[in-house]
């Protein structure tokens, strides 16, 4: 799963397993009516002239330019961020997943477009035109996006995979991330994510995170400081990690949550995990008084009790009555209340990948601004 968010803060989120797809969402936090986020450091291309792979005479100036293509305008808005890559891969308009794929790098021209996708020329002065102003639910400017990613890896294949998975990941763009189902791969992972990258993030360190099938935190270390985290253990080797996160441009901070409950044995089992989760997190709330955003592979529908449990903050199911101190906002279903439970995991009928932004007592942000279920697979 997958999420981005933004702050002025966007969030969203995505999901993969096996071919499982992911989800993008985001959400603004306003903080500061001027805030803005710092331009991603990004690594230097080449400066000798661009061909195309496989060919030796097509060059990058050969490519159209994204600027004539559809959505475009939101592309450099919110899709691509503040991209500083050479290409991007534009839909056409009647695509029923119109948005792009971004970040390329020219040799990732022949594989890096999803189905339907096709490469076009990032113009070079992006960054200098001004993107259209975003307003909040209250009226205020937005910044520019932050990006949470939830990804189930899918842990039996994923030694094999290090590299597809990365290069994924490079195309997400990622600020914070939940990464279920990941053990000792994750140094491999980070290792090669760092190399090309430019050696920009980092795992959350709190807690035997090895141990148990939970939830790893990743962030990006150039945008935001780690300031304390952990992992607590709740059943059959299950765990909930946490990691207070202060952004560096304008010290607005949050704790990012991640978790991953049993599979395949009903929704009682992930609605005892969940009120455990959540009470655990409202104590270290206590302790780090800052907005939560709960990631994960959560292993249950839209419609469950234990999901409504989460956004309702009560709910009667199970033969007993359930009471949790606080309530979230569901990421994709905010935007796509007509279809709130797509699958996110190709052999399953209903979502089991989720990004919530917490709603009470402490707010994460006003309103939803973009969710996608990401296309691709890795």
């Amino acid at each position: 799963p997958l999420a981005v968010a933004q702050l002025f803060f966007r969030a969203c989120s995505t999901r993969l397993v096996m071919m499982r797809l992911a989800l993008l969402s985001c959400v603004p936090l306003v903080l500061a009516e001027d805030a803005q986020l710092p331009v991603p450091q990004v690594p230097q291309v080449s400066q000798v002239p661009l061909m195309l792979r496989g060919s030796k005479s097509r060059s990058l100036s050969e490519l159209e330019s994204c600027v004539s293509k559809p959505n475009f305008d939101r592309a450099q808005a919110s899709w691509c961020g503040q991209q500083q890559e050479p290409v991007a891969c534009f839909k056409d308009a009647s695509n029923l997943n119109p948005i792009w794929d971004c970040h390329l790098q020219i040799l990732q021209v022949e594989t890096g477009c999803s189905l339907g996708a096709k490469p076009c020329a990032w113009p070079t002065d992006a960054l200098a035109v001004a993107a259209p102003e975003r307003k909040t639910s209250a009226g205020q400017a937005q910044g520019q996006p932050t990006r949470f990613v939830t990804w189930n890896l899918y842990v039996f294949t994923l030694a094999g995979r290090i590299h597809p998975v990365v290069d994924e990941l490079m195309r997400m763009q990622p600020e914070i991330a939940a990464i279920p189902e990941m053990w000792h791969e994750k140094h491999a992972i980070l290792d090669r994510l760092n190399q090309v990258s430019g050696n920009v993030y980092a795992f959350a360190t709190g807690g035997a995170t090895e141990q148990f099938n939970d939830a790893d935190i990743l962030f990006r270390a150039d945008k935001w400081e780690h300031i304390a985290s952990d992992l607590v253990p709740f059943s059959e080797g299950r765990a909930v990690n946490w990691a207070a996160l202060r952004r560096k441009s304008d010290g607005y901070t949050l704790i990012a949550a991640g978790t991953h409950p049993l599979c395949c044995q009903g929704d009682y089992v992930v609605m005892e995990a969940v009120d455990f989760v959540i009470r655990t997190l409202s104590g270290v709330q206590g302790q780090h008084p800052y907005p939560i955003v709960l990631m994960g592979d959560l292993n249950t529908g839209y419609y469950q009790p234990s999901q409504q449990l989460l956004r309702l903050g009560q709910m009667d199911a199970f033969g007993r009555h359930w009471q949790i101190p606080m309530t979230f906002t569901d990421a994709w279903a905010e935007l796509h209340p007509g279809n709130p439970d797509p699958s996110t995991i190709n052999n399953d009928p209903v979502r089991l990948d989720y990004v919530y932004f917490q709603k009470t007592p402490i707010s994460v942000g006003q309103s939803i601004v973009q969710s996608q279920i990401w296309p691709r697979a890795a």
